[in-house]
Parts: C-alpha cells; sequence; structure tokens
C-alpha cells in the first residue's frame, strides 16, 4: 500500500525483530527503518567504545521509550528489581544529549513512546528529542502550545 498511494518517504518499517525486518527491508527497500532492539544494544555499544563514526547507519529512526517511565507507567518486567535495573541502566545508557545529538547529525530522527505526561515531554525535548509519541495528543498539544508561547514571550 506504502508504494500505491505513494507513501515510501512518510511510512516507517519498525519490528523489535532483525528477522522481521530484513523481510520488510526486501519487500521495499525504499520505505525508512528504525532500529530494531539488538541494533540498537549494538549501535549504543559502538557509540561508548568510540566505533560509532565507522559504522554506516542505514536506519533513519531511534525510538525508544523515556527510561523515567519504568516503574510508573511501563513495566518490561514481572518482576520489581529488573525493571528498576532496566530503568537505572537505560537511564545512564539512553538519557544522554550527546548520544541524541550524535545520532540527529548522522540523520537519525529520535523519538520516545510511551509519554503521557508533561513532565515527561519536557524531559524528552530538553534531551533533543525530534518528537515523541503518546496516547494523548491533545496534553501533548497543551504542551506544546504553552512552550510556543513562552518562547514567543521571551523573545520579546
Amino acid at each position: 500500500m506504502a508504494r500505491r498511494f505513494n507513501r515510501n518517504e512518510i511510512t516507517i518499517w519498525t519490528s523489535e525483530k532483525n528477522s522481521i525486518m530484513k523481510r520488510c527491508k526486501a519487500a521495499n527497500p525504499e520505505m525508512p527503518t528504525a532500529f530494531t532492539i539488538w541494533r540498537s544494544f549494538w549501535i549504543l555499544l559502538l557509540y561508548y567504545l568510540g566505533l560509532l563514526p565507522f559504522v554506516s547507519i542505514p536506519e533513519k529512526f531511534f525510538f525508544c521509550f523515556l527510561p523515567t517511565i519504568i516503574n510508573r507507567t511501563y513495566f518490561p518486567f514481572s518482576c520489581g528489581w529488573m525493571n528498576k535495573l532496566s530503568a537505572t541502566v537505560t537511564k545512564w545508557a539512553i538519557m544522554r544529549k550527546s548520544l541524541i545529538q550524535y545520532l540527529q547529525d548522522r540523520g537519525v530522527q529520535v523519538l520516545f513512546w510511551c509519554l503521557n505526561e508533561e513532565s515527561d515531554f519536557e524531559v524528552a525535548f530538553s534531551l533533543g528529542a525530534n518528537g515523541v509519541m503518546t496516547d494523548y495528543p491533545t496534553a501533548l498539544r497543551h504542551y506544546l502550545d504553552k512552550q510556543e508561547q513562552r518562547d514567543s514571550a521571551s523573545s520579546v
């Protein structure tokens, strides 16, 4: 359908699994892709080892949950201590302006998902995220309007 309706440029292939992403790319290599979970781990490892400048990044989108929502609205594991560990490790690894800026400089848009509160929007945008995904688009619109008013008032 993306080809038929000329939507290749605005439709994104994304999946958690590498095997599915390979099939998607084979079906329509023109559509942009997002990182799989394992590819995300690999990219993070290369970034912290200082080797990422030597690796091509064909993906155009990095979708990630905001680590601060773990244990509040998102529970990836069934036991509490694993969620706490996951939140701590991902907060340390992902919530860095330098990482987000580096990915953006390489042509990757960074978007956080599962954000439903103004404080979460604030954190994501202060890190430099290109966008957020939310279950409450009206709350996001309200936040963005408020930011626009604040920005226009400060420029006067």
